[in-house]
């Protein structure tokens, strides 16, 4: 009886996780193509970017003064570590990651959902099981899982994030692990393709066909992630020893007219490519890359780093992962200006690949 009561509560994990990405990502591109494109056309009214970063980071930075004041000086997300799984708290992580992302911010939901999923499946567990702490945490891993299973809309990808939970809990794999992954990732599939919700990132068509001057210009790739996340690192940094001391002694106002200053001047030299987390500029990027050529892509690359930098260490919040793909489309969109047979697919993957060996220094991505 208990474990059929475990199965069905992992379950019911799976589709409020489906339930709350669809929900969430739906919210947010709709508000940014409603204001943003639709209502504003900012994308040939450049100036108003100005009035909709400055309103919108304000209500953001009100909000989190409001409702979690004690992480306003802090690169906190989701409430602190791991807040307590309650519908108050789970309800916050949403509110306050939404005002961010729809201000501007060039971060990725990543760091939003993956706390409030987590909440989910907390709470879900203390409310069936209550002061049973290894299945409360148990389905609290099962919300992440099936929260990758939303993100890329596959099965096989939410039950291999089982992997990533281990090495980032450092917990020993026990068959229940992957009963858990299966349920929540087949749950969560289940629930997506009835709310026919997409992947968050929509890459140009592509095959698996290999090729030699893909395996050569991959390991040149692996290389280019490897520096993107350095550089994205050292802007970080020097953006926090800048900004950090100062805005600590001024009220959340001054640090909202500092973030939204910052936006504002990088998205106005940027373009409408390098706003937002850039999982919708992806194809558009690609579509533009020969009229934009080299000295147009590696200034969207170097001014997308500068404004991922920027958007992290300012106080917004919002994750590194999604943000980090986008450059990696753009690293290869520069590649294949010269090598035309790359498969842009396995160059995504290698530069990704650099970008997490860098991160195993620099810590900034996760």
């Amino acid at each position: 009886m208990k474990a059929l009561r475990l199965a069905l509560a992992i379950i019911f994990v799976g589709f409020g996780v489906a339930l709350t990405y669809h929900l969430f990502e739906n919210a947010v591109h709709g508000f940014i193509d409603f204001v943003w494109y639709d209502t504003f056309n900012t994308d040939q009214n450049r100036w108003i970017i100005i009035p909709l970063v400055i309103t919108f980071s304000f209500m953001f930075f009100g909000l989190q003064h409001w409702l979690d004041a004690k992480s306003e000086n802090a690169e906190e997300h989701g409430l602190g570590e791991m807040p307590d799984p309650t519908i108050a708290n789970f309800l916050k992580v949403l509110m306050i990651g939404f005002f961010s992302l729809v201000a501007g911010a060039t971060l990725g939901p990543e760091a939003i959902l993956v706390p409030s999923c987590m909440i989910l499946g907390a709470y879900v567990g203390k409310k069936m099981f209550r002061k049973q702490k290894q299945i409360v945490q148990l389905l609290s891993a099962a919300g992440i899982i099936a929260l990758f299973t939303a993100f890329f809309n596959s099965f096989t990808v939410g039950v291999l994030s089982l992997f990533l939970v281990l090495a980032q809990t450092k917990v020993k794999f026990k068959p229940i692990l992957l009963v858990t992954a299966v349920l929540a990732a087949g749950s969560a599939s289940i629930a997506l393709n009835f709310l026919d919700s997409d992947a968050y990132v929509q890459l140009p068509s592509y095959n698996w066909m290999l090729n030699l001057n893909t395996v050569i210009f991959c390991f040149v790739l692996i290389l280019a992630g490897f520096l993107c996340v350095q550089l994205v690192c050292y802007a970080h940094d020097l953006t926090d020893k800048v900004t950090s001391k100062p805005l600590k002694k001024h009220t959340w106002i001054m640090r909202s007219i500092v973030a939204s200053v910052g936006l504002i001047f990088l998205y106005l030299i940027g373009g409408p490519l390098v706003e937002f987390t850039g999982n919708k500029s992806i194809a558009p990027m690609f579509e533009q890359a020969s009229s934009l050529g080299l000295v147009g892509l590696v200034w969207i690359l170097i001014v997308k780093i500068i404004v991922i930098a920027w958007s992290k260490a300012i106080g917004y919040r919002g994750g590194m992962i999604f943000p980090t793909i986008f450059l990696a489309t753009v690293l290869v969109a520069i590649t294949q200006l010269y090598v035309n047979d790359l498969n842009g697919i396995y160059g995504v993957i290698a530069v990704i690949v650099g970008a997490f060996v860098a991160n195993r220094k620099t810590r900034i991505l996760v």
